[in-house]
C-alpha cells in the first residue's frame, strides 16, 4: 500500500504538473473571467494552428465544436466521446497517426474533465490548439509537445477541472506522444 501510495505520488509531480506558482499567476477574479493564457513575464509562443492547411483548419474547427458541446455538469454521452475522438484523430497530419485506443481513452478522460469544469470560449480555443500538437507530437519536436501539454494543464485547473482529472488528461496526452515518438520513421 505504502508503495502504491508512493508510486502514485512520484508519478503526480513527475508529470510536469503545474507549479503552484504557475496557477497563482492568475488572478481570483470577481465572478469568472478568463484566464491569462500568456502571462506577462512569458512571451507569446509561435500560435498553434497558424501553420495548419484548410482541411486542418477545418478539422480543428469541429474539434472546437465538439468541445463546445460538452456542457458543464452534463452527463457525456458515448457519442459525444466517439465524435470528439473522431476529431482528435482528424487533427494528426501526416505518416505517423496516434494509436486509436490512446485516442480514445484521451476523449473519454477530457470529456470528463470538460464536463466537470467551466472552460471559456477562449479556453476551449486554446485547448484545441494544444491537442492539436499531442496530436501532432511526432511531427514537431518534443519541448513543443510538452508546453502544450503543460498549457493544457493550466487550462483545465484554471477552469475548475479537478487535479486527478487532469493528470488523467496530461497521462493520456503524454502516452500518445510517446507512442507517436516511437513510430516516426529514422531518418
Amino acid at each position: 500500500m505504502k508503495c502504491e501510495l508512493i508510486l502514485s505520488m512520484t508519478l503526480v509531480f513527475a508529470s510536469g504538473f503545474p507549479s503552484e506558482a504557475a496557477l497563482k499567476k492568475r488572478p481570483e477574479p470577481p465572478g469568472k473571467a478568463a484566464p491569462q493564457l500568456n502571462p506577462p513575464d512569458r512571451p507569446n509562443p509561435p500560435e498553434r494552428g497558424s501553420h495548419l492547411s484548410p482541411t486542418q483548419q477545418q478539422n480543428l474547427k469541429q474539434l472546437q465544436t465538439d468541445l463546445g458541446s460538452i456542457k458543464s455538469g452534463s452527463q457525456v454521452t458515448t457519442e459525444q466521446k466517439q465524435a470528439l475522438a473522431k476529431s482528435l484523430r482528424a487533427m494528426a497530419d501526416g505518416a505517423t497517426k496516434p494509436n486509436p485506443a490512446l485516442t480514445q481513452q484521451l476523449a473519454n478522460d477530457l470529456s470528463q474533465a470538460v464536463a466537470d469544469g467551466k472552460l471559456s470560449v477562449p479556453e476551449k480555443m486554446k485547448l484545441s490548439q494544444d491537442l492539436t500538437a499531442v496530436m501532432n507530437s511526432a511531427n514537431i519536436p518534443p519541448a513543443e509537445v510538452n508546453q502544450a501539454i503543460a498549457d493544457a494543464q493550466v487550462i483545465l485547473v484554471a477552469s475548475g477541472v479537478t487535479k486527478a482529472e487532469v493528470q488523467k488528461v496530461a497521462a493520456d496526452c503524454q502516452a500518445i506522444a510517446a507512442e507517436a515518438k516511437k513510430h516516426v520513421p529514422k531518418k
